[in-house]
């Protein structure tokens, strides 16, 4: 990322200057006019949240700022198509979190193969988290697509849980995943009544029309604008899904090769794979994305596809390791010379180091992204022929190679190619494509998290107010949503709603979540977040918490006249921890109500 002056904001004596004038301006107000306020400014302030993205460093400190190398979200989505299901890895320890069936079924797992049956290949990843995997159907069937949510929940009759690792062994059995409901027609079609998950966190499927029965679903990613582009192989056409829910909102659309993979870059265009000597890009914001297709043929046959460093790379099947390919000048080139090795998955790390590694015998090569040297390589973990499909970058910048022929994933240390393990996952893992969102989130969309929860020590409260200062680039962006429960463990399973600056979230619980987004613009340049306050109202006297003092608060003030109280009870006002006719008279002083204590 690339960062810009953030614009005017006043030396930190100023600002402690006019914080102090403002809190001796606060003390003067009546207590029942102030409010509880939380305010998050400084270094020590903002490491109290995760941060994901984003940091309060650098370049410059007390403030939220996009991290200069990229990252992503801690987990990895792979297809297993030998057995229809989807597996979310913990890419810090390598274990499995859960795995969700992609078609009609239950029982243990089978490998009946990688091409037959629905065989899930593409995985993509949303920058919220969310993962989509696509069903390539080599049974005559339409592809279909599946939304599988990170956090949150559908709740639909039927549907009892999600998928989790009950036992702690680290991979997920049979026993562990929910099944899914084939639907009532003779045809199988996903379409809402049928394909039905018992799993919470399977959010829909879609299915492609019947057009496409057996053209098999080949390339899954996503836009600028969140929703899906889905490309059919045999007919050589491309759909728009929306991402809230599956429905097809635009295509067919045309394109003069046969989709293999794909991505969009930070323009909205989409730069696609063909398993052939051909890249197609689309502009997908064009009124009519079709007319925009083009091929450039090349003298290499693709299969991976990868951007970054401003170009577009493509895992080459012809012994040349990867090609190059230069929007613009519109032309390929092969870094550094043939690398000797044919290879099928590719990814530009964070720091722009492009990786790849030889197909059949697996292990990873690292090159430099401007010379194409190798910077450093990790022998293959397993003997033998693994038939490696995607090289896919994590949050750390680690590497994971996934292993067809030995149903797992490896990993290698991003610095020096040292293997660090093997982990288990289903039959026939195939995925290449960006099964950790690391493309969305620093290519298609270049964002970042920071996430804090603030406990109020008080069930029911409500919060009246999400304000923050900002400073934003052209084109940049700052988007701040929250969630609020009595209990913490239950903030996972609710959604984020988005808050205006300053205005009223509507949100009532003890605990509150909220999460600031900041998006880049188009050229890299970061939004700055200097500070964020979250406002509730002051519950002294508000005995019945219905945000006001009136007759019924005083009237149990009253009625615990000579208990002794904790610290911090409602009806102590002088905290004084007894509650005495001082107390009634200062709550009646508080009456928000006209003649309350009348």
């Amino acid at each position: 990322m690339q960062d810009k002056e953030p614009g005017f904001r006043a030396p930190a004596h100023l600002w402690r200057r006019w914080l102090g004038v403002a809190a001796v301006a606060a003390a003067t107000l009546p207590m029942a006019a102030q409010a509880g306020v939380v305010v998050y400014t400084n270094d020590a302030d903002f490491a109290q949240g995760v941060l994901s993205g984003v940091n309060f460093s650098a370049p410059n400190n007390n403030q939220l700022q996009l991290n200069l190398v990229g990252t992503t979200f801690p987990v990895m989505w792979i297809a297993n198509a030998g057995e229809d299901t989807l597996s979310k890895i913990d890419t810090n320890t390598g274990r499995e979190l859960g795995r969700y069936r992609t078609f009609f079924g239950s029982g243990p797992f089978g490998n009946k193969g990688a091409f037959s049956g629905p065989a899930p290949s593409r995985s993509a990843v949303d920058i919220e988290g969310n993962a989509y995997i696509a069903n390539r159907h080599f049974d005559s069937r339409p592809p279909m697509v599946m939304k599988v949510l990170a956090e949150a929940s559908i709740v639909r009759p039927g549907q009892t849980g999600t998928s989790t690792d009950l036992d702690n062994s680290g991979t997920i059995s049979a026993a562990e995943t929910r099944d899914v409901i084939n639907g009532t027609g003779a045809n199988f079609d996903c379409d809402g009544t049928s394909c039905e998950s018992r799993d919470v966190r399977v959010a829909w499927t879609s299915t492609l029309p019947a057009t496409e029965n057996g053209q098999l679903g080949r390339a899954l990613c996503i836009g600028t604008d969140g929703n899906l582009w889905v490309g059919v192989f045999n007919t050589r056409r491309y759909y728009k899904l929306r991402a809230t829910d599956g429905a097809i909102i635009g295509g067919p659309y045309s394109v003069p090769w046969s989709p293999y993979g794909c991505l969009v870059d930070g323009n909205g265009i989409l730069w696609s794979a063909s398993l052939g000597g051909v890249l197609g890009r689309m502009d997908t914001t064009a009124a009519n994305p079709a007319t925009t297709a083009t091929a450039f043929s090349d003298s290499s046959t693709n299969y991976g596809i990868a951007l970054g460093n401003g170009k577009v790379y493509l895992a080459s099947l012809n012994n040349l390791g990867y090609r190059e390919f230069t929007p613009g000048s519109n032309t390929f080139a092969t870094p550094g010379g043939s690398k000797n090795f044919s290879s099928t998955g590719i990814s530009v790390d964070g720091f722009g180091n492009i990786w790849t590694g030889p197909y059949t015998t697996g292990g990873v090569r690292k090159y430099d992204k401007t010379t194409g040297t190798l910077l450093c390589s990790g022998a293959n973990q397993f003997a033998g022929s693994i038939e490696a499909r995607g090289v896919i970058v994590d949050a750390d910048n680690n590497i994971w190679q996934i292993n067809r022929f030995t149903n797992s994933v490896a990993k290698y240390r991003g610095t020096d190619c040292a293997p660090l393990g093997t982990f288990p996952v289903g039959f026939d893992p195939y995925t290449y494509s960006d099964a950790t969102g690391f493309a969305a989130r620093n290519t298609t969309t270049p964002t970042g998290t920071w996430t804090v929860v603030n406990d109020s020590s008080v069930a029911g409260q409500s919060w009246t107010k999400v304000n923050w200062t900002e400073s934003l680039p052209a084109g940049a962006s700052v988007v701040v949503s929250a969630r609020a429960s009595d209990v913490q463990a239950n903030l996972s399973s609710l959604p984020f709603v988005p808050v205006a600056n300053g205005a009223n979230p509507g949100l009532t619980g003890r605990f509150i979540q909220v999460q600031a987004r900041l998006n880049a613009n188009t050229s890299g340049n970061t939004p700055i977040l200097f500070d964020l306050t979250l406002t509730k109202p002051d519950l002294v006297c508000d005995i019945d918490r219905d945000g006001d003092v009136d007759s019924a608060d005083i009237g149990l003030v009253r009625a615990a006249l000579g208990q002794s109280v904790a610290t911090g009870d409602p009806r102590d006002p002088n905290g004084d921890l007894k509650i005495t006719i001082v107390d009634t008279r200062t709550c009646a002083a508080r009456c928000t109500r006209p003649s309350c204590a009348q």
